[in-house]
């Protein structure tokens, strides 16, 4: 990618490209630009105006990218929010938002207008995503028609082929452009406002990583990997996340699939097919990226079993306030698996790294954002989060996330660190440390949930982690040992540990 920002890059790409994949149905890059085109003229002639905010709550598909591509073109600040995160915090996201203008998806809409079916939809649907009423902000309907009371104004009649957008072009390096959420955020809501110019600079970090040769097609259900893949040139084929596995496998094969990008809990369906068929993944795949979770070595070392040779495996460590900051080859750190700590490989050119005083990873880069939506400024260095070590052969080690380090007597417990040995334990998928305030004791109860894909002796493994390959610490050794499966939150499906610290809780009280 040349040093260009968004959209003069994508109209320096040849317009016949094939650019994404839905439903049967190819945009070509020229078609999804023109329909962009055309949708910031009815923006701006429905009053849509530069500095507004907007709340884009509909699905990723052709209109998600003609919203996307007309808000560059105009200078509207295009808010993304989980819409499984919850009505509670939904609301108070929109409440420190405030935006003038949100396009919804008409189904939303709908749920909206009928309680009984709202609390039909909400009691039958463990991922129930819901926008809030709100009667300060303009609504933009996006989707299928629907019989909608409410006062909105349906996306399909904004597409005017009358002129060029009006107004004054946007600069280059657009200060405000995207904003999205930190997952997990409790109190004061994240919004974390990214650039048009540090959004350029991380696309140019990932479409090197993707321009390879090998990278022609490449499947998702997330937004912001759909918006890397037509980035990056990429024909990017939008899929559903409730997909069998069976179905996914069919249609990595029937078109030529040759890049998945996801979470590593996206791969345990297929890796799980591929077992029970004694199959490989199919040999059309050519790279699998791996991102926004951690990713352990006894993952990796599943996902080689089954993987082709031929095949990269690429872990990606990054977030929410800078999208890639390391990565590092799944085949080598899968071979690593006798190392403490999650591996997460070299800074990618331009990411400095430094360790403050108390092990926290802090970080600056050209693809940082900009400021929290709540607060005027940023620091030069920002606090990731993590715990973590610089290594001068094999780069950043991460030992855990500084919220999730639990304080048992004078014993600093650090999940991380912990959790990536239990991984390897066989038959365990995943594990997740919790800790819990006992008022009797004056200290913390220390929680271990494991989640198996059979069942595992109790005992056998309390003794494992005392002693042998998977041992841990004396003085990580959890209280309580619960089997059961991990709850997951997000579009991400990462472990929700308040979930489990309430379940913890719950089990204590029992």
């Amino acid at each position: 990618m040349q040093d260009k920002t968004l959209l003069p890059y994508l109209e320096s790409l040849p317009a016949e490209t094939p650019a994404l994949v839905y439903k049967g149905r190819t945009h070509t890059l020229g078609e999804l630009l023109n329909d962009s085109r055309h949708l910031a003229n009815g923006l701006l002639q429905r009053g849509v105006r530069a500095g507004h905010t907007a709340v884009l709550a509909t699905p990723p598909n052709a209109s998600f990218l003609h919203i996307v591509f007309a808000a560059l073109r105009i200078g509207l600040r295009l808010a993304v929010i989980d819409p499984e995160m919850g009505r509670d915090n939904y609301r108070s996201k929109l409440a420190q938002l405030r935006p003038e203008w949100a396009f919804v998806d008409s189904r939303l809409l709908l749920l909206q207008e009928h309680p009984l079916l709202r609390a039909l939809y909400l009691r039958w649907f463990k991922r129930a995503i819901y926008f809030p009423y709100s009667k300060a902000i303009q609504i933009i309907a996006t989707g299928a028609r629907l019989p909608l009371w409410q006062k909105n104004t349906p996306l399909r009649r904004l597409y005017d082929i009358s002129s060029l957008e009006s107004g004054e072009a946007t600069p280059p390096d657009w200060p405000e452009f995207f904003i999205t959420y930190t997952s997990g955020t409790t109190g004061e809501p994240k919004g974390v406002v990214h650039g048009t110019k540090a959004l350029s600079n991380s696309m140019q970090l990932i479409a090197n990583l993707l321009q390879n040769g090998k990278n022609l097609k490449m499947a998702t259900y997330l937004p912001h990997f759909a918006l890397i893949g037509v980035m990056a040139g990429m024909e990017t084929h939008l899929w559903e996340p409730k997909w069998s596995a069976r179905r996914k496998w069919e249609y990595i094969e029937k078109h030529g699939i040759t890049t998945l990008f996801g979470p590593p809990s996206d791969y345990l369906p297929l890796l799980e097919y591929a077992r029970k068929h004694q199959l490989l993944l199919p040999a059309c795949l050519q790279h699998l990226f791996f991102g926004s979770a951690p990713v352990h070595h006894a993952f990796l070392q599943q996902v080689q079993q089954y993987s082709p040779e031929h095949i990269t495996l690429t872990c990606l460590y990054g977030m929410t306030e800078n999208l890639v900051v390391c990565t590092v080859d799944g085949r080598e750190k899968a071979a690593a698996g006798h190392l403490s700590g999650d591996w997460v490989g070299h800074p990618l050119p331009g990411v400095e790294l430094n360790i403050a005083p108390d092990g926290e990873v802090l970080l600056r880069s050209p693809q940082l954002f900009a400021r929290y939506d709540h607060l005027k400024n940023r620091d030069t260095w920002h606090a990731t989060g993590d715990f973590g070590y610089l290594d001068a052969e094999r780069g950043l080690v991460l030992m855990g996330r500084k919220k999730d380090m639990i304080i048992r007597g004078n014993f600093n417990l650090y999940p991380g660190l912990y959790e990536s040995t239990i991984h390897r334990y066989p038959g365990v998928i995943d594990a997740a440390f919790v800790g819990v305030y006992d008022p009797e004791k004056h200290d913390e109860v220390v929680g271990l949930f494991v989640e198996t894909h059979a069942p595992v002796n109790a005992r056998q493994f309390r003794l494992a982690l005392a002693d042998g390959p998977y041992s841990i610490d004396a003085q990580a050794m959890p209280d309580v040992i619960l089997f059961e499966t991990l709850p997951r939150c997000g579009r991400q499906s990462k472990v929700d540990k308040v979930a489990l610290r309430k379940r913890l809780q719950q089990y204590l009280q029992q």
